[in-house]
């Protein structure tokens, strides 16, 4: 079992606790504060420079106290990067896949009829592999893997379709970093513009 799946359950044992911890200490329909939320969109590498569009996908379980503030888990893909460069005379492609295991706090606040406004941020443990694919050639010569901490922070504005269904859109960023202790390593952040629906229990 590798350490980003360790990270994940890990996370989700404190996240647990924590929930349990919160229900107790509810004074009524504790259950009712439970939700599910699911984002599809765009996300956009920026590094060096930006580069192209990608899938974004994240899915979120959390719990919020008088439907307002709590905690969180989630899992996020945050697409696929693709780098052509130049080293010793000679032009490769790299291409850089990453997703992120979450665990943060939550927070939900409504104005007007139906509207709020959400934000959410925390920890993150990240997997990135890094494929070399040589130039103009579809075989990859060799990948490499890092898994590595850091953070993830996101706002969104959205609409109480009914009691327990709403819809938004949002705007995420994630802090990664690539590399190893005593090795190579670099940081970049990855923006994710996406639309969400959210259920609530």
């Amino acid at each position: 079992m590798n350490k980003f799946v360790l990270s994940a359950a890990l996370a989700a044992v404190v996240a647990s606790s924590l929930l349990s911890h919160a229900v107790c200490a509810a004074d009524s329909n504790p259950l009712d504060n439970f939700y599910v939320a699911g984002s599809f969109g765009q996300s956009q590498y920026r590094a060096d420079a930006k580069h192209a569009d990608s899938v974004f996908q994240n899915l979120r379980f959390g719990w919020r106290w008088n439907g307002i503030f709590g905690p969180e888990i989630g899992y996020a893909y945050l697409g696929r990067r693709r780098d052509v460069n130049s080293s010793g005379g000679f032009r490769y492609k790299t291409s850089v896949n990453a997703r992120a295991a979450t665990l943060g706090i939550s927070g939900k606040y409504n104005f007007g009829q139906n509207w709020f406004f959400t934000g959410h941020a925390g920890y993150l443990r990240s997997h990135r592999s890094l494929d070399d694919l040589g130039y103009d050639s579809g075989n990859t010569l060799a990948t490499h893997k890092s898994w590595n901490n850091g953070w993830y922070g996101g706002v969104g504005v959205g609409y109480d379709l009914t009691k327990n269904v709403s819809i938004g859109v949002n705007y995420d960023n994630y802090h990664l970093q690539y590399g190893h202790d005593g090795g190579f390593r670099s940081k970049v952040n990855v923006a994710a513009f996406s639309s969400s629906i959210e259920y609530r229990f």
